[in-house]
């Protein structure tokens, strides 16, 4: 997968994906699949257009994230997308017309343009028929049907509220692969160590939205699949500000300073104060059957 900035030259006939792609739900793979099928058809790679940066922080709205860029990217890369062509929302971009920001897709040798029927850009929010307008060839697909899941219509805003209600299990099954953080291991206050469970604390990004509770999961290192017990949050217990900490079973190994992806699989339970140590030192011995059990 190649990553270039809108303008960049492409080696080779592109179908491009308009959108956003902050989190890869059904709805935005259905487009990446037309979008395949497309450019089998017409010999031609795969592009998926993207913002490198936040851009509701541009716009000044909830500025937090399903996925960060590097998160998306491990995304798009898995579902064999050959180029993503990337621009950096700001306040210059955003002063663009939806035809100025679909001009600069003509110095492409484009065989088709795939968007969803919802799709608008520009500060004129030119919609979907507006692009098909504008492209008079190569063909614009509009996928016109609505992905919706017991009646409700799929969008990065129901993961978001999803995710707010621990709703993990209803999540993955709107999403590519499972929710998922990628984060560097960073040293921590070392209590899950004094109780007999050693964990990985995991830094991220302030923007990364992560449901707050304890969560099973799995994390693949060096090849092999481990299970985890993911909390999420603030740990009262012991008066610690929120954190992102995995304890991974039967994994024994040093890993600071490295990256890992946790993907988030089941919800256990919420996050709350223990009397003592050994109590929580008790429950986090069920959360560990519970995960191995499942």
């Amino acid at each position: 997968m190649q990553i270039v900035k809108l303008g960049e030259k492409l080696n080779g006939p592109v179908v491009v994906c308009l959108g956003f792609f902050g989190c890869m739900h059904a709805g935005h793979a259905e487009l990446v699949k037309r979008a395949k099928l497309r450019a089998r058809m017409t010999n031609a790679k795969v592009a998926l257009f993207t913002f490198s940066n936040n851009h509701l922080q541009v716009l000044k709205r909830d500025s937090t994230v399903v996925y960060t860029f590097e998160e998306r990217l491990s995304i798009y890369q898995s579902l064999g997308i050959d180029y993503v062509i990337t621009a950096t929302f700001d306040d210059e971009f955003k002063k663009l017309t939806g035809k100025q920001f679909l001009s600069q897709f003509e110095r492409y040798d484009l065989q088709g343009v795939v968007c969803g029927y919802d799709h608008c850009c520009g500060k004129d929010h030119l919609d979907a028929m507006g692009i098909r307008k504008f492209f008079k060839d190569p063909p614009v697909y509009i996928v016109e049907e609505q992905v919706c899941v017991s009646g409700e219509k799929i969008s990065t805003s129901l993961i978001k509220q999803l995710l707010s209600y621990n709703q993990i299990e209803r999540v993955n099954n709107l999403l590519s692969e499972p929710f998922f953080v990628i984060g560097k291991v960073v040293k921590g206050k070392g209590i899950g160590r004094t109780l007999g469970f050693p964990t990985a604390n995991i830094s991220y990004p302030a923007e990364k939205l992560l449901p707050s509770g304890v969560y099973g999961g799995v994390t693949v290192i060096d090849g092999v699949s481990y299970r985890l017990i993911v909390k999420i949050g603030q740990s009262p217990t012991f008066d610690v500000s929120s954190t992102c900490e995995a304890l991974i079973i039967g994994f024994d190994g040093d890993l600071y300073g490295k990256t890992i992806k946790i993907s988030l699989t089941k919800f256990l339970r919420s996050v709350y104060k223990f009397n003592s140590s050994e109590k929580l030192a008790m429950q986090l011995q069920l959360d560990k059957e519970c995960v191995l059990n499942d």
